[in-house]
């Protein structure tokens, strides 16, 4: 038996045509949307980009001002700490030469008692010699003598003790101000350690880029720059 070959039917031109154009239309919708998705992330990146560069900005200017501030409150506080020794230095030599210049004062009181107590023992003598004995004139010489050396006491007293009163009142001062100075000091420890915190929060926000970081680390910062003001004008 002999197999009839059937013709092959022929396939329309205008069937053709349409499924080349629908094939040009799938490829150039596939190349717009990767070229879209391409543009669209040179967008993100340029976006991420900028955002990281003003970040970067933002904490380098916060962390040159904070080492600033830091810088000033380390200088004037080694300055304070500085005028808190030499208070207590002149707390300690106003307090040994008070006690020098007050055993002084004790060995004159105690020479001017001796010298009245002689006094009074010549004064006795003389009631007890008769008017015309020699030892009378001596005596009176012996007495103005002695009058003239417990006034020169009493002189030198005075002088010791108006000493002894202004070294008390330079160890008072010395005292108060040494204890200003350290109040002062205190603040501004407290201040460049608040600081030192606010810098370290600002610069972990460029590793974790989290903006909360920085607003936190500002905020810590004028806490900290208000300590060292509050010291620095401490009366």
């Amino acid at each position: 038996m002999t197999d009839e070959v059937r013709p092959e039917t022929p396939i329309p031109v205008d069937r053709l045509s349409a499924s080349v154009d629908e094939i040009e239309r799938a490829i150039d919708s596939a190349l717009a949307k990767l070229e879209a998705e391409r543009k669209a992330e040179a967008t993100r990146a340029a976006e991420a980009a900028a955002h990281k560069a003003g970040v970067s900005r933002r904490v380098s200017i916060a962390a040159l001002l904070l080492t600033m501030m830091m810088s000033f409150l380390g200088f004037v506080r080694a300055k304070s700490d500085s005028d808190e020794s030499d208070d207590k230095l002149v707390v300690q030599q106003s307090r040994s030469e008070a006690a020098t210049e007050w055993a002084l004062y004790q060995t004159k009181t105690a020479q001017r008692s001796g010298f009245i107590e002689a006094q009074d023992a010549l004064a006795r003598e003389v009631l007890s010699l008769q008017a015309n004995d020699p030892r009378r004139r001596l005596a009176r010489f012996h007495h103005h003598e002695y009058e003239a050396k417990v006034r020169l006491l009493d002189e030198e007293n005075r002088q010791v003790f108006h000493r002894v009163q202004n070294l008390n009142m330079r160890e008072y001062k010395a005292h108060k101000d040494g204890n200003h100075h350290h109040r002062r000091t205190e603040r501004y420890d407290m201040g460049i350690r608040t600081l030192t915190l606010a810098l370290v929060l600002i610069s972990v926000t460029l590793l974790v880029d989290r903006a909360y970081l920085y607003w936190v680390g500002l905020l810590i910062a004028a806490i900290g720059a208000l300590f060292g003001v509050t010291g620095y004008f401490l009366r």
